[in-house]
C-alpha cells in the first residue's frame, strides 16, 4: 500500500485497516496482550513496524490522516500518535496533537512508544503547559506527561523543579507511580547528590519510593556501593 497518499478518505482509511491487519502475528499479539492488561482491541504489529507506517504517512498528507475518523485499537493509536510526534509543526500544534494523543492513552505501550521530540525545539513553550498533562484527573495522561519531563527536562537548568513537581504528584494509580519511580532513579543516575538529598527528605508515598530504589538497584549506571546504600536511607 502507498503510505504517502495525498488523500485519507474513509475508504482509504478501511484499506489501510487491512494492510495493517495483513502485517499482523497472531503470536506476536498474544505475547503482547499479555505484558498490557485490559488490551483486548490490538492485531499484533511490532513497533518498529508501526514507526515506519508512521514515517511514510508522515511525508504524505498527514494532516488529512489524522482528521479521518478511527477505532480504538492498539496499533491505530500508537500510529496515530507516531504520526501526530513527527509532524514538524510550530507549537501550537504540537501541542494540540499532544493533548488529542494523550487522551487516547489507555495502556502503558501506547504512552511509552509515542515520544514527541520537538519537545527540545520548543522545551521554554512546554514547560509552562505541563501541568495540563502532570495533573490531569486520567492518570494516563499524567504518565505521559512525567514521561516527557523524564525525557527532556533531566538537566542543569530543570532538575530542582523536577523532582518538587515528581514530589507533589500524589497517585495510587500503578502506572503512574512506577512513572514517578523511573524519573527519579535516572535522576538518580544523573545527578546522585542532588537526588540523594532529595530522597533523604522527600515525602513521596512508600510504594514510589519502593519503587525507585528498586529500579535504581536494577540500573547499569548505578554502582554497587549506592546500590546497597540506597537501602539505608529510609
Amino acid at each position: 500500500m502507498n503510505l504517502i497518499s495525498s488523500t485519507w478518505t474513509n475508504e482509504a482509511y478501511e484499506e489501510f485497516i487491512l494492510y495493517l491487519k495483513s502485517l499482523a502475528e497472531d503470536v506476536y499479539r498474544d505475547f503482547s496482550q499479555k505484558l498490557t492488561p485490559n488490551t483486548p482491541n490490538m492485531w499484533g504489529l511490532r513497533v518498529p513496524v508501526m514507526r515506519k507506517i508512521a514515517k511514510e504517512i508522515t511525508k504524505g498528507n498527514y494532516a488529512e490522516f489524522l482528521i479521518v475518523p478511527k477505532g480504538d485499537f492498539h496499533e491505530e493509536i500508537v500510529i496515530e500518535g507516531l504520526v501526530m510526534a513527527q509532524a514538524k509543526c510550530e507549537y501550537p500544534k504540537m501541542l494540540e496533537y499532544m493533548k488529542k494523543f494523550a487522551d487516547k492513552i489507555y495502556n502503558w505501550a501506547i504512552c511509552d512508544t509515542v515520544s514527541f521530540k520537538q519537545i527540545k525545539k520548543y522545551k521554554k513553550e512546554f514547560w509552562k503547559d505541563k501541568n495540563v498533562f502532570i495533573f490531569h484527573e486520567n492518570p494516563w495522561v499524567v504518565r505521559f506527561g512525567i514521561g516527557c519531563l523524564l525525557e527532556f527536562y533531566l538537566d542543569d537548568e530543570y532538575i530542582d523543579e523536577v523532582l518538587d513537581i515528581v514530589e507533589s504528584v500524589d497517585s495510587d494509580f500503578y502506572y503512574v507511580q512506577m512513572m514517578q519511580a523511573w524519573l527519579i532513579a535516572t535522576a538518580f543516575a544523573k545527578y546522585r547528590e542532588k537526588t540523594l538529598s532529595f530522597l533523604k527528605e522527600t515525602k513521596i508515598s512508600d510504594e514510589v519510593f519502593r519503587m525507585t530504589v528498586r529500579k535504581i538497584r536494577d540500573s547499569n549506571r548505578v554502582d554497587k556501593a549506592d546500590k546497597d546504600f540506597i537501602l539505608t536511607i529510609r
